[in-house]
């Protein structure tokens, strides 16, 4: 049985296979696999965030945990990746634009980039900093994501296309919240799910795990792509939220049953994932161009690009380890988790 106390193998199982997730949906494939995928790969990323975060003693610990964790490698990865663009536009003034961009959380602004993919820290950065501030219990925590979403549906319903990470947390935030009371609130019960998970057949848990994932297909058919970097939920928030935890819980389930399968790669992946988020597209466009030319039938693109994508998030291991040995700044206080 899995010893709640003890570092969760399940949650780096998690957290690889929804890294996986994204990097696929990344090459938006079709035959309604890029609808299946968006309505709860970006959303399980914030459930598990808010499964690890814990409320702090004060607002400055609070910071200073963020400050190490998520700014500071934030700001680093967000200037590598628009380097280029910034050298590139010296002359003209765009590069001050981007790192408005970057400063400011904005995925891209005014034609420039800005953070990129690493919008999804900059939402988790507002959304920690919002849940020391306000959530004190059971009744705040409600508020928040009530208010939270009243937001987002505001937001959607203008049609507004912004591209901003502060956006984008209200969408995230009730996800945030809802991995929190799993560590907080429903410890108990949420401990006793995962204990009783890991007495459950493997065969009972494999079932389990393909009716979640084919009703969050189902959802994903008739909600559409969500673009949550967009702070977009799709055709109906209605449909969104069960998809999304409809899809995590399969996730959870199938990283439970993964739980006694220790591979350091699937470790590496986990802790270095911030990493993988900002670069793997450089990893993806040369070969998706590739299938793209060659327009193969749509079970056969499927498989091309999963296999892509799992090639792609394995090629980070490498990497991964190379700047924990020599820059391990950009992963923060996770450093100490990456070992092969």
């Amino acid at each position: 049985m899995t010893n709640i106390k003890e570092r969760k193998n399940w949650i780096d199982w998690m957290k690889a296979i929804g890294m996986l997730m994204i990097v696929w949906g990344h090459c938006f494939p079709d035959g309604g696999t890029s609808e299946f995928l968006y309505a709860f790969n970006v959303p399980l990323f914030f459930i598990i965030s808010g499964y690890l975060t814990h409320r702090e003693h004060s607002m400055a610990l609070c910071w200073d945990k963020c400050l190490h964790n998520l700014v500071i490698p934030y700001f680093i990865l967000s200037l590598i990746k628009v380097a280029g663009f910034i050298l590139k536009h010296l002359d003209d003034g765009m590069w001050a634009w981007s790192l408005f961009g970057v400063t400011f959380g904005f995925h891209s602004i005014n034609g420039a980039s800005g953070c990129g993919n690493l919008w999804f820290v900059y939402a988790l950065i507002v959304i920690k900093l919002v849940y020391q501030m306000f959530v004190h219990g059971k009744k705040s925590m409600l508020a928040v994501s009530i208010l939270s979403l009243c937001g987002a549906v505001a937001y959607n319903h203008f049609g507004v296309e912004m591209a901003w990470g502060v956006t984008d947390a209200m969408l995230a935030l009730p996800f945030f919240m809802l991995g929190n009371l799993g560590s907080s609130v429903l410890k108990t019960p949420f401990n006793s799910f995962i204990a009783g998970m890991c007495r459950t057949s493997a065969s009972a848990r494999w079932v389990m795990v393909t009716v979640l994932a084919a009703a969050t297909y189902i959802i994903g058919q008739y909600n559409g792509e969500a673009s949550m970097f967009m702070g977009q939920y799709g055709e109906s928030l209605a449909l969104f939220i069960p998809g999304a935890v409809a899809g995590s819980l399969a996730i959870l389930i199938l990283s439970v049953l993964l739980d006694k399968v220790k591979l350091s790669v699937v470790s590496v992946i986990s802790a270095g994932s911030i990493v993988i988020l900002e670069f793997h597209r450089e990893f993806l466009h040369p070969v998706m161009k590739l299938i793209n030319n060659l327009t193969p039938p749509v079970w056969q693109e499927v498989l091309l690009t999963f296999l892509l994508s799992l090639a792609a998030t394995l090629a980070f291991v490498p990497i991964i380890m190379i700047l924990k040995r020599y820059f391990p700044i950009v992963f923060g206080r996770r450093a100490q988790n990456i070992r092969l």
